[in-house]
């Protein structure tokens, strides 16, 4: 990756906010008092639509003073749009984090934005200090951890070529090098191809910067190297050279395609390039060929879906064929091919949809759908994220109703049939979701409406973050919606029952009749020797805890058919999360989940159920009257079988206008995820120390350590995440160590020191007031 990557990504990492307890930040603040970033923050910006920069007004380069940002935050500019669902970053050059906090002398100027430290977040070191160049390539705290010469020299160099640096370099070629003003000051030798890059991306803008003998030296060398007078053949005549690919223009396409991302302007110069008329020359280089190939796509789509699902299966696979080399072309990455990266995930579905999963009783069909059509349910997803115009959209949704809602129906209406014959396998095999569960160290995740394709893709990213993680399967409790089946998996299911008199599928206390819930979950954890681990908490790693995470099932109900998008960065936040939990020293996880759901694009078909005949009646599934026989599949609810529940046929809804729902029996709401999870560092540290003194002496902090093995201590404001160390991380020899905090705005804040070995496990830790 580029070191201008690194940035961005650290930038947006300081809006990350837990969505099921924090509203968004209104704002990510950059204070930049020495001014370090401003000359390369426009340039910032094509990575950044979100980007606001104060200063004088200039709203067409999204720049104006504290009243303009006010408004543009209160979305009262309707000619300034920010990116849906985005942060803004505010850019605050000359400003820095002392500035806002200090509101009293604050200058006048500034105060309008001070109040937004309250509502918004900074982008800052662990130590609240700005974010210096040289800060962020060197530390190791959030930054690149890059090795750079602090003598005056090399700043001043480093501080030269901070362009070229951002947008040249990529991490992997500095790493390992100390790095000096030699190395610096080499990078002002700019590359050919660079630059000819650079000028086609905003062609006026360029010659007005370069005027002079820089633009006379590019037009000479271009003209050298690359045949083509910048003056004479303009910017057109350089994107045709561009798009033939041939000659020296060869390292000019190759520079193109591994760094488009730095020249969002320069597609729409290509777009102006006609498709060479030469059928025999290649096509993948020119831009307007991939938009006449997605409208044929769409196209085809289109009366692939007039036809029966057997032959629109086998139109997309001919398509796949077709098509499937442009997913390799640079055009995909730059958003100009979703319908190409759609019909990978509709093949898929077309490849597997041929059949359903097969078996004579419930079982065996879930072991069928567990070997590999859960990858049908996960391409559908992946196929409704693929595209976000109104009009593909359309498309796709089409021929998912073609190849896929049938396919979902006739699954369904054989796994019911199973069901009524073979009887429910939820109801008489171990649920494997509270199997062991009293096992010190390991903390329950629950995560409501985890469905098994998803958890697929779960598990997945997190042995892609070095956990070991194995995926087996459970029956959830019917019917399938949280009130019922999220009991059913906590530690202390066997204090729950069901009574007739119970409404909405919630039980109720074995030892009491009143409805089971959040507040005697806790209780009833509590009781029975757990912990209940709020969502920005860590617990305690040396005992047994529950924690849940990532609402699935609620953005589903809220979202519907929006929910595909969601998917991902609902994985992530889950991720991130096990993450924080493993910096606290939890080794062991075990991911459950209380129900499925069905997801179609064209509405789960409604069928009549009705109400006078129902004590409750939801999407998916109604409780009966006493009284009250039906023709659907009845089965008994999983807390108390005389209360019977009337279950929606195949994948029907009671309610209408459904896209997203559950509580019915099938495939998709009934198997269940369960995945354990071990850390890489699972291995107990055989490392010990306990914290015996500390003293502080101003800001520094001498401790007393009694250890066994290589300790080392640091001073953090979170004692589970490094990021928010407020001292470097030392050594201790001979059971002594001494911390400083240079920060002196921290003095009389909160903090914690810890004790931690050398795979960052810890072993100790003890609250301190900085400078007491």
């Amino acid at each position: 990756m580029l070191i201008i990557d690194h940035l961005v990504n650290s930038i947006k990492e300081a809006n990350k906010y837990n969505s099921n307890v924090q509203v968004p930040p209104a704002a990510v603040l950059w204070t930049d008092k020495e001014r370090q970033w401003e000359a390369v923050i426009n340039k910032l910006q094509a990575l950044l639509p979100e980007l606001i920069i104060l200063g004088d007004y200039a709203p067409k380069q999204m720049t104006g003073p504290v009243i303009w940002i006010k408004c543009v935050l209160a979305g009262t500019l309707p000619e300034i749009i920010l990116p849906e669902a985005s942060v803004p970053i505010i850019y605050l050059p000359g400003v820095s984090r002392s500035d806002l906090r200090a509101i009293e002398s604050c200058p006048v100027w500034l105060q309008g934005l001070a109040e937004l430290q309250y509502r918004g977040v900074f982008w800052s070191q662990t130590n609240g200090r700005d974010w210096t160049v040289n800060a962020f390539l060197t530390s190791h705290s959030g930054g690149l951890g890059l090795e750079v010469a602090k003598d005056d020299k090399t700043q001043n160099a480093l501080l030269r070529v901070l362009e070229t640096l951002l947008f040249d370099k990529k991490v992997a070629e500095l790493t390992g090098s100390h790095l000096e003003s030699n190395d610096f000051n080499q990078m002002l030798m700019s590359a050919p191809d660079k630059d000819l890059l650079t000028w086609m991306n905003d062609p006026q803008a360029v010659k007005a910067q370069w005027q002079g003998a820089r633009w006379d030296a590019f037009v000479e060398l271009t003209a050298k190297e690359f045949g083509l007078n910048p003056d004479k053949e303009g910017d057109l005549g350089a994107a045709e050279a561009l798009c033939k690919n041939e000659g020296a223009w060869r390292q000019v396409w190759q520079r193109f395609v591994e760094t488009c991302h730095l020249y969002p302007k320069l597609s729409e110069l290509l777009e102006r390039v006609s498709v060479h008329a030469d059928l025999f020359v290649d096509q993948s280089t020119y831009v307007q060929y991939t938009i006449s190939q997605e409208k044929a796509l769409a196209s085809s789509l289109l009366k692939a879906t007039e036809l029966t699902p057997a032959a629109a299966r086998s139109e997309i696979l001919s398509l796949e064929a077709h098509h499937a080399e442009r997913r390799d072309w640079v055009w995909v990455k730059m958003g100009y091919a979703p319908m190409v990266v759609a019909l990978e995930h509709l093949a898929v579905i077309a490849q597997l949809a041929q059949t359903i999963p097969g078996g004579l009783t419930p079982e065996e069909m879930g072991a069928s759908y567990q070997e590999r059509y859960w990858q049908v349910d996960l391409a559908c997803l992946a196929a409704l994220s693929s595209v976000s115009s109104p009009q593909y959209q359309d498309v796709i949704k089409r021929v998912l109703s073609t190849i896929y809602t049938p396919w979902l129906s006739e699954m369904n209406q054989v796994f019911q049939s199973l069901v009524s014959a073979k009887g429910y396998p939820g109801s008489h095999q171990v649920n494997e979701a509270v199997a062991e569960y009293q096992v010190n160290g390991e903390c329950v995740f629950f995560i409501d409406g985890l469905r098994f394709d998803i958890a697929h893709s779960l598990v997945n990213k997190l042995n892609t973050e070095g956990f070991n993680s194995d995926l087996s399967s459970n029956w959830s409790a019917l019917p399938t919606v949280t009130a019922t089946a999220k009991a059913a998996v906590t530690p202390i299911h066997q204090l729950i029952t069901g009574r007739t008199s119970d409404s909405d599928f919630q039980p109720s206390l074995l030892s009491d009749d009143k409805p089971h819930s959040q507040y005697y979950l806790k209780k009833l954890l509590e009781a029975e020797g757990w912990q209940y681990i709020p969502t920005d908490e860590t617990g305690d790693a040396t005992g047994k805890a529950w924690t849940e995470y990532g609402d699935i099932d609620k953005e589903g109900h809220v979202k519907q058919l929006k929910l595909a998008q969601r998917i991902e960065p609902l994985l992530e936040e889950i991720v991130g999360r096990i993450v924080e939990l493993e910096s606290a020293g939890w080794r062991k996880f075990r991911l459950v989940t209380d129900h499925g759901w069905l997801l179609v694009p064209d509405q789960l078909p409604k069928v009549n159920l009705p109400k006078h005949l129902t004590e409750t009646h939801w999407g998916r599934c109604a409780q009966l009257k006493e009284t009250v026989s039906s023709n659907e599949l009845v089965l008994g609810w999983h807390w108390n079988q005389e209360v019977s529940i009337a279950m929606a046929p195949a994948i029907c809804s009671f309610v209408a206008g459904k896209y997203y729902e559950h509580g019915g029996v099938s495939l998709q709401e009934c198997l269940t995820p369960v995945i354990n999870v071990l850390s890489s560092a699972s291995q107990l540290s055989k490392v010990t120390a306990v914290i015996k003194s500390k003293k502080w002496l101003g800001f520094r902090c001498k401790i007393e350590v009694q250890t066994e093995g290589e300790v080392f201590a640091v001073l953090r404001t979170k004692p589970a995440d490094e990021t928010s160390n407020i001292s470097d991380k030392k050594k201790v020899v001979s059971g002594k160590c001494t911390l400083m905090v240079e920060d002196d705005e921290l003095e009389g804040s909160s903090g914690v020191l810890v004790l931690l070995d050398a795979e960052g496990q810890l072993l100790d830790k003890q609250a301190t007031i900085v400078a007491e």
